[in-house]
């Protein structure tokens, strides 16, 4: 990683390429996992506004989805990097396309699950079975509208995996009391992404991620065109590597990032 003088020149690579980072979050959480991450953000120079997606509400589609983030995104003076995380990553590069790259700096997608054009996630993951690391979802819910729900002491161990020892079991156990449900009805549909969007992508792998697995990740071609940021550890780096996955993002914001793998 760079020292202060090379977090000082991409803050301000990213100032001349976009106003601000919006962040929208995976599943069974809400904008608020963000926290660290925001904080590291705005020392570093880039203002950063996390979107809570009504991924709560039965029935909720992909239009939706875009809609809340393009309400928050709309607001930012200027251009933006849209940051999704997990099942994030399938609707971020569908406001991208909306948006066009005029407004778009950068798309950075963070252990993310990824959409492809004209697909739904369901018929994708049935077909690629290893996209998913067994027993990420123990202590599963499924409740009578079709939304699911983790009971909190069993998403410690499952969804949270490893990720007390990265950072501390208090961290784990707010964030686990924060879960909320998770409609799925966007995942059955075929998405409206037509082609990947035409702004620079990093995708950030995490190494040790035990929800999406990496070597899913990693695959020849999963983001086309993406730059691979490896970073070690689990699949919440906000919370556990806020400080690198911050520097990763104001590179990419500032079109200054290449490829870097097994980073330590």
């Amino acid at each position: 990683m760079s020292g202060p003088g090379g977090e000082q020149r991409a803050a301000a690579a990213g100032g001349a390429g976009a106003a601000g980072v919006v962040l929208v979050h995976g599943a069974w959480h809400d904008g608020s996992c963000w926290a660290p991450l925001v904080t590291e953000l705005e020392g570093l120079g880039l203002p950063a506004r996390p979107v809570d997606l009504p991924s709560d509400r039965p029935g909720t589609g992909t239009g939706e989805l875009v809609a809340a983030v393009r309400e928050v995104a709309d607001r930012v003076p200027g251009r933006v990097v849209l940051v999704g995380h997990s099942l994030g990553g399938l609707v971020v590069p569908v406001v991208a396309q909306e948006m066009g790259p005029e407004r778009v700096a950068a798309l950075v997608l963070v252990a993310a699950l990824v959409p492809e054009p004209g697909r739904s996630w369901r018929d994708r993951a049935l077909a690629e079975p290893g996209v998913m690391v067994p027993g990420f979802d123990a202590g599963l819910e499924r409740r009578p509208d079709r939304t699911t729900a983790l009971d909190p002491a069993a998403a410690a161990d499952g969804l949270y995996a490893g990720v007390a020892e990265e950072s501390s079991p208090a961290v784990v156990a707010a964030a686990v009391a924060r879960l909320r449900p998770q409609d799925w009805a966007f995942v059955r549909e075929p998405t409206p992404l037509q082609a990947w969007p035409a702004v620079p992508t990093v995708s950030v792998v995490a190494s040790g991620d035990r929800v999406v697995a990496p070597s899913w990740s990693l695959g020849p071609g999963r983001v086309p065109g993406a730059a691979v940021v490896e970073l070690p550890g689990g699949h919440f780096p906000m919370l556990t590597r806020p400080r690198e996955l911050g520097e990763v993002i104001v590179r990419a914001a500032g079109g200054s990032i290449s490829s870097r793998r097994g980073s330590g």
